[in-house]
């Protein structure tokens, strides 16, 4: 009689493709159950958003991944991770977002890292744009024409990691608002995420980081607590919450930050005609809002949608904002 001996990797990949099987054959079941399983303990106490318009976004190359949104005048804009070096002005056209380049600049000189992998966008008192690069973990200014573009802060880096920040590679930065001249305030994404409050109106530079990892709604790992956009209006301060497609106003208590008045877009984006093919994660990156509408940018990897495979196009989602008590300008 021959004896016989089955591999353990052989037993592995059994069970690895058991374990899988049902998540590619419908990758949105797992991600949709846990989504209700938690939204049932948290009370399911969430504002739906209303939309008014979903645009697919095109920019000057095939891959675009649109990574913040801001407003100047009325008119929005945004940067891409893939597109170092532009920013772009968003002009609704024909039912679509067409990105155009607004402003072209050069990586400062002595820049660490040549690849910037820009992650946020807000407009300063003086007009300019601020963006945050991921890779050097800095704030940086970018004039409205041709004025050169310059670091403002340092690498925040050190910072952030003095309260457990940072220890994500590709988690790091993903938000910037400015809070008044001189003064930011940006987000590490996830795992843990966090809040850092920079003033560089003061010598030395001051900055307050903040490990923003316990979630008032419960949020633990599925779905992640964190945070991928942020605005900023008087004394209020609105986080984009990619995991669960929502927003919040966040509200400091003490040395934490509290979500309230939660609105949320999952219903949105989980509809048959917006859907993305695979949705285990959120796609939300980028958020601003004006008196009537909250605006949210999506970031889909290059992610085909469920109803048409061709079309890998990101999403600008236009959404009627909802009543609030008086807020402070």
């Amino acid at each position: 009689m021959h004896s016989f001996r089955i591999s353990p990797a052989l037993v592995l990949a059994f069970l690895v493709s058991a374990l899988l099987s049902p998540v590619l054959a419908q990758p949105t079941t797992p991600t949709l159950n846990l989504m209700q399983m938690w939204k049932a303990s948290a009370g399911d106490s969430f504002l739906p958003l209303e939309l008014v318009e979903a645009l697919p976004v095109e920019g000057p190359t095939e891959r675009i991944d649109t990574s913040g949104l801001t407003l100047r005048d009325g008119v929005l804009y945004t940067v891409s991770d893939k597109h170092d070096e532009t920013i772009f002005r968003v002009e609704r056209q024909d039912g679509k977002a067409v990105l155009v380049p607004e402003v072209r600049f050069k990586v400062p000189p002595g820049t660490e890292q040549r690849r910037l992998d820009l992650e946020g966008i807000d407009v300063g008192p003086d007009g300019a744009f601020y963006v945050v690069s991921e890779t050097n973990l800095r704030i940086l200014r970018v004039g409205r024409e041709t004025s050169p573009a310059r670091w403002v802060t340092p690498s925040l880096r050190p910072y952030g990691e003095k309260v457990g920040l940072f220890q994500t590679p590709g988690a790091f930065l993903e938000g910037v608002a400015c809070q008044g001249p001189g003064r930011f305030v940006v987000c590490a994404e996830r795992q843990p995420r966090g809040l850092l409050f920079v003033d560089t109106t003061v010598e030395p530079m001051k900055v307050e980081p903040y490990n923003a990892a316990i979630s008032s709604l419960g949020l633990a790992r599925n779905p992640m607590p964190d945070f991928t956009g942020l605005w900023v209006e008087g004394d209020r301060m609105y986080a984009l919450l990619r995991s669960i497609n929502a927003v919040c106003r966040l509200e400091r208590e003490g040395d934490r930050f509290v979500e309230k008045d939660v609105w949320s877009f999952d219903h949105i984006v989980r509809a048959t005609e917006l859907r993305y093919a695979l949705m285990l994660y959120g796609r939300g990156e980028g958020l601003c809002l004006d008196e009537n509408f909250v605006y949210v940018i999506l970031d889909n990897n290059h992610n085909p949608q469920l109803r048409d495979p061709e079309d890998r196009r990101p999403l600008l989602l236009v959404m009627r904002r909802p009543e609030e008590e008086a807020r402070s300008e």
